[in-house]
Formats: C-alpha cells, sequence, structure tokens
C-alpha cells in the first residue's frame, strides 16, 4: 500500500493479513513465521511487565526511604525512627531493582518437567516390582527410600546411599531416588537467618512460610503438629504443578525433606487431594514403620 509522498509501507503483515490470502505453501510458512513472531513478542511483553512491577515495586521503596530521610531532618523529636525507616526503604528499594528476576519460568513448564522425573521413577519402581511405603530418610543428604517390601527395614541414617540399595539379604534393600525437594530445601536455608528447630512446632511454621513466600508454590498453607501421634499435617491452598498425587511431587517433597531435616528423622508422607489438599508428614522410625500407616500417595 502506498504511502502519501510515493513510498510504500514497511509495515509487516500481521496474521489477519494472511488469512485472506491462498493457502500455498509460500504464504502458510509466511503465517507461520507471523505468528512465532507474534508469540515471541507476547513472551518478551509478559516478562516486561513483570520486571514492570519489580521496578516500580522498588521505585515505591526508594520513595518512601527518601521521605524518611528528608523527615528525620525536619523533624528532630521522630529523628531516629524516621531516618531508620528512611534508610530501611532505601536499602529495601535498591536490593529489589537488582534482584528482580531477568526470566520467569511458567508453573506449566515446571508441571512438564516434573512429569518427566515422575515418570522414570514410576519405571523404576514397576520393573524392579517394589511394593513398600516410600520413606524419606536423613543420611548425608536426604534421600527417597522405596524398599523392596512393606516389612524391609530403612537404610541406615549414616553415610551415603546409592541410589540402588542392595544389602547382603536379598529380599531387602530398595532404591533411594535424590528427592525433587532436596534443591528446594538448599534454596530455602539461604533465606533463614538460623538454622530449623527441632521442635516440630516452631519448625513448621517456617516450612509453610517457605513454600508460599520463597517459592510460592501455594497461595497459603495452614499447618497443624500432633506429638502425641508424631504427625504434622499441612492444608494447603491454591496449589501447582500437576498432580499432587504423584509420588516425590515438589511440594510434599519439600515440605517432608524439610521435616527430616529439622527433626533428623525417618518421614513418611501421605496426600489428600479429594477436599483441600492436605499433606501428613508421620515422623520416627517407629510412625512410618507402624501396621496401621498409610501410604505416601494415594492414586
Amino acid at each position: 500500500m502506498a504511502q502519501p509522498g510515493g513510498t510504500e509501507s514497511s509495515q509487516s503483515p500481521t496474521a489477519e493479513d494472511l488469512s485472506a490470502t491462498e493457502d500455498t505453501p509460500e504464504a502458510l510458512q509466511t503465517r507461520v513465521a507471523v505468528l512465532e513472531a507474534e508469540n515471541q513478542q507476547l513472551r518478551e511483553e509478559y516478562t516486561r511487565a513483570r520486571q514492570t512491577t519489580y521496578r516500580r515495586t522498588a521505585v515505591g521503596l526508594l520513595f518512601v526511604g527518601v521521605l524518611g530521610i528528608i523527615g528525620g531532618v525536619g523533624f528532630p523529636d521522630a529523628r531516629s525512627v524516621l531516618f531508620a525507616l528512611g534508610g530501611t526503604g532505601i536499602f529495601a528499594g535498591v536490593l529489589t531493582y537488582f534482584i528482580t528476576p531477568e526470566r520467569f519460568i511458567t508453573a506449566r513448564v515446571g508441571t512438564r518437567v516434573f512429569e518427566a522425573v515422575r515418570a522414570d521413577r514410576e519405571a523404576i519402581i514397576d520393573e524392579l516390582g517394589l511394593d513398600g511405603d516410600p520413606v524419606y530418610v536423613p543420611g548425608d543428604d536426604v534421600r527417597l527410600f522405596v524398599p523392596r517390601h512393606e516389612d524391609t527395614s530403612l537404610p541406615g541414617t549414616t553415610g551415603r546411599l546409592d541410589l540402588f540399595v542392595v544389602p547382603d539379604d536379598p529380599t531387602t534393600g530398595g532404591v533411594a531416588f535424590y528427592p525433587t525437594g532436596e534443591p528446594l530445601f538448599e534454596e530455602f536455608t539461604e533465606s533463614l537467618d538460623q538454622p530449623l528447630d527441632s521442635r516440630p512446632q516452631a519448625a513448621t511454621s517456617v516450612i509453610a512460610d517457605g513454600l508460599v513466600n520463597v517459592f510460592e508454590l501455594a497461595d497459603g498453607v495452614e499447618s497443624v503438629v500432633d506429638t502425641d501421634t508424631r504427625r504434622i499435617t499441612f492444608e494447603i491452598s491454591g496449589s501447582g504443578l500437576g498432580d499432587p498425587n504423584a509420588i516425590d511431587h515438589p511440594i510434599s517433597s519439600f515440605l517432608a525433606v524439610s521435616v527430616v531435616e529439622a527433626l533428623s528423622e525417618p518421614v513418611q508422607v501421605t496426600v489428600r487431594a479429594d477436599g483441600p489438599l492436605t499433606v501428613t508428614c508421620r515422623y520416627g522410625e517407629a510412625s512410618v514403620s507402624s501396621s496401621d500407616s498409610e501410604a505416601i500417595t494415594e492414586e
């Protein structure tokens, strides 16, 4: 289309324009290229919008900080409080600005990645004929141990477990997976001022807060600790990343690994998703090996 002055428009055709053209191979290839370009543009705009939100927050914190400093100069009676507020606002603003994520990974991508891990683990369990209840066991690193049979004893809590646990007795043993919650826990500990408390009540609230505020894997978590039955129950709202009943799902895995690390006890997990999602962690070797223990998941 000619523009005023006799020049031709350099604007690229849109998908709507191309839809009216003849469906020749060349036209179809052009249409695919346009759609790919539009999708890339949408992804970039989404990332830019998320980054803008972070940076606006940073500017707001900086503004509050500057106001606090100015107020401290103008109001000597409240100078210490206003200077403290101003310093906190400026520090938080600078920190928020420079830690703005450069890339965002959608929950859908995370779900697809986890599905591949789940498929491999289920295939190993099926091919080896393992029928014991999985248990998160302490050691140099926490491992998800799947025993050969229900009455198989747990491996020792010292040293590093191999993937395939093969003791002298061929009727025992099993596999010891590296849990998906272990790297999450390692990152979680970097956000803590001090190690997790070894008391269940104190550790539980910190763990629940990490699931929501550190990883944003849930919108909210309510927890109940029963030390008589040695159970910790987490009721979770707004969870994601696929089927929560899957073995070693990141949400239940992070909670279980954190409990193991805090209490230095083996943990068995029960997941219920028929109502509000609940993850129950039974801790202590006597508890996880009791005859009425529940399975780690309910298919």
